[in-house]
């Protein structure tokens, strides 16, 4: 955790040296109900979906080269 920097003044005075964050202690779940909440995808959707677009895009030049290759041999 990173440590808060204190603020201090001309004088020497300094402000909020023994200033901590809260740490804010939540479980996976509580996670999970407030990414619905907020309507925000999982983690893995975006693997999923990019996955996904890269299967399309080799699919597309596999079919692309294939076309081009066609036209040299005949």
């Amino acid at each position: 955790m990173a440590r808060v920097i204190p603020y201090q003044t001309k004088t020497g005075l300094q402000i909020g040296i023994y200033y901590e964050p809260k740490i804010n202690h939540h479980n996976p779940d509580q996670d999970w109900i407030q990414k619905r909440m907020l309507n925000v995808k999982p983690d893995w959707t975006y693997h999923i979906d990019n996955f996904i677009e890269y299967v399309l895009l080799l699919a597309g030049g596999y079919a692309i080269l294939g076309l081009l290759s066609r036209g040299w041999y005949e």
